[in-house]
């Protein structure tokens, strides 16, 4: 079985995403597309499975024509699609995101859906994934990454002969990605051809069999994983040769305390947490999901509320009763998740930067001092968009984030908080903010920097904390140099 691209393009107004790319997905192999945000991976898989409509070329399924008129007819005739930005409806619970586009083949005889056929049917696949959660739970008590496998069970529940997976281990922690590279081999041997999108090597490289690199919607070239270094790779995404994606550290950590936390504690989720946050210190956070890193960072932004301890700002004892107190304390938070909870994607990039720190002439908005302060920050942080009027979702992902950390800045805030600030971001896109970060450091910010790519908090931070159910289990000092096998010992 083979499900064959020809020659395809596709035109948003002026902007051309996809431009006569041709690729092959054959059964029983794995195809990575690769390369920058905005290279037109996504458009990609999204004009296949029936997401978006070509403007030309041609795509066929076992030799014959195959142009699905939406997603759920592609998925219907054997050509399902995971997709990368948050697609779970909270009011519904799991077996019912699950089968959404399908509830209609558990009616019984009274027209009624069989929840336990229903349950049954979707706890089935979660077995295969292997999740660690169940389809009874509720799912708003379920994290990003237990949403993220939700989404990937709704794709196999279609039994696909083809599926592609658009960045889907983007939101998993260290044992679901190892659980969904090992659903992805599964699925390689049981002969599906598969498609998957990754910003992450070592998983590329660990499962795939061949590569497609795409660069500005252009088909740049086909390679097996056993003819390509990471290196060369990296070089073709780009454009140009990659020494270190890391900013060099300082050499020393700053005196000053601009932030200290003591016995902090939260029901089971946080016990007697306690550290120090120097001026221009990166300070990591890592652990599996659920470990508490999250938990740390909505205590600190007054999203959530401690049972025990204290923090102090700057020698002074913090009252964080809601994210404004915590703004007004100097606080900014970068959340997990870009499009359910840092952007209002349909709204401008002006806007969204300005979100958090109106300006007013007045009574009324100050349009001038927004617009100045957009252009500001999108040259700051490397923004690629040709005006700050245009809407978010418009851009690549990697942009979107940029905005989001825009957004953060805007407030001016002297301790910033980073939740997976890189997540689904190509190389490039990652050097840059891996720049903006450490120059703010360099510029007396302290930064905590919760993240699941275990590189980036030994590339990137001064200090790296370690959670373990609650617990910090060990904190990496100064003149500590960990490594990503001792950090994940110290996980699980």
């Amino acid at each position: 079985m083979n499900f064959t691209v020809k020659n395809i393009r596709k035109a948003f107004g002026s902007t051309v995403a996809v431009d006569d790319v041709s690729v092959t997905f054959q059964s029983g192999e794995i195809r990575a597309i690769v390369g920058e945000n905005g290279a037109g991976k996504s458009t990609l898989l999204k004009l296949v499975s029936g997401i978006h409509q070509r403007d030309a070329g041609e795509v066929y399924f076992d030799d014959q024509p195959f142009h699905p008129t939406s997603y759920v007819d592609a998925a219907m005739s054997g050509v399902a699609y995971v997709f990368q930005e948050t697609t779970i409806n909270p009011y519904l619970g799991v077996a019912e995101n699950i089968f959404i586009n399908r509830l209609r083949e558990f009616r019984n005889r009274l027209g009624l859906i069989d929840r336990k056929k229903l349950n049954n049917a979707a706890q089935k696949i979660l077995d295969d994934i292997g999740v660690d959660f169940k389809v009874t739970d509720p799912i708003q008590s379920l994290n990003l990454g237990q949403w993220k496998t939700i989404e990937v069970a709704r794709g196999l529940a279609y039994e696909p002969k083809v599926i592609f997976f658009d960045e889907s281990t983007a939101f998993l922690n260290y044992n679901e990605v190892k659980a969904f590279l090992g659903i992805v081999k599964r699925l390689k041997a049981n002969g599906m051809a598969i498609g998957i999108v990754t910003h992450h090597m070592n998983e590329i490289f660990e499962i795939a069999d061949c590569v497609t690199v795409m660069k500005d919607g252009k088909w740049v070239a086909d390679k097996n994983l056993s003819e390509v270094t990471e290196s060369e790779l990296q070089q073709m995404m780009v454009g140009r040769t990659l020494s270190t994606i890391y900013p060099e550290k300082a050499d020393s950590l700053p005196e000053t305390v601009v932030l200290k936390v003591e016995n902090l504690s939260q029901n089971n989720k946080l016990k007697n947490i306690s550290f120090e946050l120097h001026e221009g210190e990166i300070l990591g956070i890592g652990g599996l999901k659920g470990a508490g890193g999250d938990e740390l960072l909505g205590i600190l932004f007054g999203d959530e509320k401690e049972t025990s301890g204290k923090i102090w700002v700057d020698d002074k004892e913090y009252a964080h009763k809601n994210p404004n107190n915590a703004m007004k304390n100097g606080f900014s938070l970068l959340p997990g998740e870009r499009t359910l909870e840092g952007l209002i994607t349909s709204f401008s990039i002006k806007d969204n930067i300005n979100m958090g720190a109106m300006k007013t002439k007045g009574f009324l908005l100050d349009k001038s001092q927004e617009t100045e302060i957009a252009n500001k920050m999108i040259k700051e942080v490397t923004i690629k968009t040709p005006s700050c009027e245009m809407p978010c979702d418009s851009l690549s992902g990697g942009n979107m984030q940029k905005v989001v950390i825009a957004k953060c800045l805007a407030t001016n805030p002297k301790i910033l908080l980073l939740n997976n600030p890189t997540r689904g971001i190509d190389v490039g896109a990652r050097l840059e903010i891996y720049t903006v970060i450490s120059n703010l450091a360099k510029e007396g910010m302290g930064i905590i920097l919760l993240s699941e790519d275990l590189g980036e908090l030994i590339g990137l931070c001064n200090r790296t904390m370690i959670f373990r159910r609650g617990e910090m289990s060990k904190m990496y000092e100064f003149d500590e140099t960990p490594t990503e096998e001792s950090m994940i010992q110290y996980m699980l």
